[in-house]
């Protein structure tokens, strides 16, 4: 009886003390915040706790069902896209989440906001959230100061003019595969089901071919396996960056592969064969370098031609030339998919948002032109609606709802809505994104609607030659991020995104699947969830014809 009572007391106090050790945490934690003098909200739960983050998706629902949602809202991320501006309207420009964890101040002031991003010394990128980004090592995205002006001097230059180029025409043949597909299954009297999908595979094959040289058709059955693999590259690369939390698990878990499941196992067999592939493509491209060999234009040869003509501390390792290689990856793969995946959604809920977009093709190349005879130089600056639309669909559904940042082991000041705070050290300081880019006193009344003429400046004398893209103001729209940090990439993804959109939209117009509703697929749009990056939470629900139209 004794040992019973005893084993119970340990059991109470197993389950008593984590929470009491909770209740302190947040308790001190507040004790110091609230000092600072900015509104605080509480969350019962760090966010960034590892354990949370695999098992929220369970815990949430629990938490709704109790109707406790409103005590843990802010333990999840995705409240940043549901609340947008909601909370900022009832508590400011700036509020402090107090966990048992780290606090975390969310700015929504844009002046703040656009300073804290240039001021990328003080407010750096916090190793605990950006370890997950170094899967394959130490990279441009995940590193600070002077090791960070290193990867930046190497691999900004291989995004230059030359390869938009070829983004352009890679873009253009995988948009015209894809679309052939599409017509091929709009006339066989069934709907396309997985626009996200098919997009997923796009953004791939465009990465592939302009970023490192492996060319794929859109329709194309990989079957070419080297000896020695597995995997082809595509696959292995497709299968990381689509569970990419997997992958991170399958590299942190020292489990072993005798008790692994298999899903784990195969994420380890993929990352394994895709770290092979990057020393094999690197060795080549070294090879054709110091052969003096032509070379083809991509972002991999330019880079390999970058770092071969560098010494010491302006040159890569190995190990950090894997890091970039699969975060530039990363950053271009998810992201242009998935806006791309809500352009499209939004085009076929209202015909005549295509029509405006196709009356700008049709200026630009006329009716009877061919996508392989559109010259990029001439072309990609002419079309403004094209990427207005872009501009609307990242302002609503940016993939990255807040840039986040860190205070390290620094007192700072930051100045919000004309006063100064001093932030604390071990602070997380979140841009946030969608609250900014969803105010209306910024945007208007309509702030939450998705417009994109919003973003088109008219000259009524020169009709569509006339019109321009209109310039937000400092800090209001930064899906790119701002300052010395912006994403590299930046117009990478305008590239393809413009490609895309103006070859489908030169000859054939969307809508929704008979069966199917305007309303219903608006609902599907809006039931978005933050993950990696924003995404729909029911995609196989966007279900879309596509029809020619008359030149």
């Amino acid at each position: 009886m004794a040992f019973l009572l005893l084993l119970l007391t340990v059991l109470g106090l197993l389950l008593v003390w984590p929470i009491f050790a909770s209740i302190t945490a947040i308790y001190n934690n507040y004790r110091r915040d609230k000092h600072i003098g900015l509104p605080i909200v509480i969350s019962p739960i760090n966010p960034l706790a590892p354990w949370y983050w695999i098992l929220k998706g369970s815990l949430l629902p629990i938490f709704k069902r109790l109707g406790l949602e409103t005590y843990f809202k802010y333990t999840d991320y995705s409240f940043q896209y549901e609340d947008r501006y909601y909370t900022h309207e009832k508590l400011g420009p700036a509020f402090l989440s107090v966990s048992p964890g780290e606090t975390t101040l969310y700015v929504a002031d844009p002046i703040a906001a656009d300073e804290m991003q240039l001021r990328w010394k003080e407010y750096v990128k916090s190793d605990y959230i950006y370890q997950a980004m170094e899967l394959f090592g130490p990279n441009v995205d995940s590193v600070n100061g002077e090791t960070w002006q290193r990867h930046r001097r190497i691999t900004a230059p291989p995004f230059n003019e030359r390869n938009s180029a070829l983004v352009w025409r890679e873009s253009l043949e995988q948009a015209s595969g894809m679309l052939d597909g599409w017509i091929k299954t709009t006339q066989s009297g069934h709907a396309v089901e997985r626009t996200d999908l098919e997009l997923m595979k796009l953004a791939l094959h465009v990465l592939s071919g302009a970023g490192f040289g492996r060319k794929y058709e859109f329709g194309q059955s990989v079957t070419d396996i080297p000896p020695g693999y597995t995997m082809s590259y595509r696959d292995a690369l497709a299968m990381i960056l689509t569970n990419l939390m997997v992958a991170i698990l399958a590299r942190d878990l020292p489990i072993p592969d005798a008790i692994t499941p298999k899903y784990m196992r195969e994420m380890r067999t993929a990352m394994k064969e895709f770290t092979q592939y990057m020393e094999d493509m690197l060795q080549q491209e070294r090879t054709a370098v110091h052969k003096n060999e032509t070379q083809k234009v991509n972002l991999l040869s330019a880079l390999v031609r970058a770092l071969e003509t560098s010494e010491g501390r302006s040159s890569l390792s190995d190990h950090e030339i894997y890091g970039n290689l699969f975060v530039w990856n990363l950053a271009g793969h998810d992201t242009t998919a998935n806006t791309l995946t809500y352009a499209i959604s939004w085009l076929a809920t209202d015909r005549k948002w295509q029509e405006w977009i196709g009356e700008e093709v049709k200026h630009v190349l006329g009716s009877d032109s061919k996508p392989e005879d559109w010259e990029y130089e001439k072309v990609f600056p002419r079309l403004k609606r094209c990427l207005a639309l872009m501009y609307e669909t990242l302002r609503l559904y940016c993939p990255v709802m807040s840039t986040p940042r860190y205070t390290g082991n620094s007192t700072l000041p930051l100045t919000i809505a004309g006063k100064t705070y001093t932030i604390p050290p071990r602070t997380h300081v979140s841009v946030h994104l969608a609250a900014i880019q969803s105010n209306p006193n910024i945007w208007g009344k309509d702030a939450l609607i998705w417009r994109p003429d919003r973003w088109i400046k008219s000259s009524p004398d020169n009709g569509l030659e006339g019109e321009g893209i209109v310039e937000p103001a400092r800090g209001t729209f930064m899906p790119w991020s701002v300052g010395p940090r912006q994403c590299p990439g930046k117009k990478f993804a305008q590239v393809e995104f413009v490609a895309v959109i103006a070859r489908l939209m030169s000859s054939h117009r969307v809508k929704v699947a008979p069966g199917g509703s305007v309303p219903e697929l608006v609902e599907t749009i809006k039931d978005s969830e933050i993950g990696v990056t924003l995404k729909l939470k029911h995609p196989e629900k966007v279900k879309l014809v596509w029809e020619e139209v008359a030149q």
